[in-house]
């Protein structure tokens, strides 16, 4: 048995004393997560009754914590490194992003982001409001789980590509078209959602031009949405959304 003299019953105050300051700073420092419609980082650009849209801009050092009620899709407008973390979960594992990126999460927790670098993050964030929008199913595992979180990364970030990620009634392609390449239609005709990751300039097979800023989104109704070509002298990189045409209309 370990008996304490004097110096040890000191040591031992400061320890228990140390032990509960951590605790206290800890219990202080507990996170309430904020509705997303009014956490600071975040800022409403589109809203109808299949999406809800935010840009999101992340200065240095900064952290945002919101809660997602709803699956979401995190799309990338430039390179950044961000520690992610869910609620209830550790906030130290950092996360490289790539431009153009999208990322599938599932919604009911809270989402806590915080930028490691010395530039500030942007990106859009899209909120499903259908249940149907989801990577829950029957997968090649022969068993029914959560899928892959998101497309694929391109083989040559300077060619064409086009890389797409199954979410039940709807469809995220990450796709980057050469001057005069093609996006051909999708199998179901719906409206679709465009997330300009550069600068685009289309020409809509259903007639009409698509201008756009990067991070300038746009609600594409069905009887104006289908193949895309890119019309501009530039590469065109861009997130498309697309969902069935057996779905309501988003207006």
């Amino acid at each position: 048995m370990l008996t304490l003299n004097g110096g040890d019953n000191t040591v031992s105050m400061l320890l228990r004393f140390a032990v509960g300051f951590l605790l206290l700073a800890q219990w202080a420092s507990a996170q309430i997560a904020a509705d997303l419609g009014s956490e600071s980082h975040h800022h409403l650009i589109l809203q109808n009754s299949a999406v809800r849209v935010y840009s999101l801009a992340l200065p240095p050092r900064e952290q945002s914590y919101a809660r997602h009620e709803h699956n979401f899709l995190l799309v990338s407008l430039q390179d950044g490194e961000l520690v992610m973390w869910r609620e209830g979960a550790s906030d130290i594992t950092s996360f490289q992003l790539h431009r153009g990126g999208a990322g599938f999460a599932f919604g009911g927790k809270a989402q806590g982001l915080r930028n490691q670098t010395n530039a500030t993050y942007r990106g859009i964030v899209v909120e499903f409001l259908e249940a149907g929008v989801t990577t829950y199913g029957y997968q090649l595992s022969g068993n029914w789980d959560f899928g892959y979180s998101g497309p694929g990364a391109p083989v040559d970030p300077h060619g064409k590509f086009v890389s797409a990620l199954q979410m039940g009634t709807a469809m995220a392609i990450d796709a980057q078209l050469l001057p005069g390449d093609l996006l051909p239609a999708g199998d179901k005709a719906g409206p679709e959602l465009l997330i300009p990751v550069s600068d685009v300039d289309l020409k809509a097979a259903a007639g009409g031009r698509i201008g756009r800023r990067a991070g300038d989104v746009l609600w594409i109704e069905a009887q104006r949405a289908g193949a895309y070509t890119n019309a501009g002298d530039q590469a065109a990189r861009f997130v498309v959304i697309r969902f069935s045409g057996d779905r309501p209309s988003g207006k």
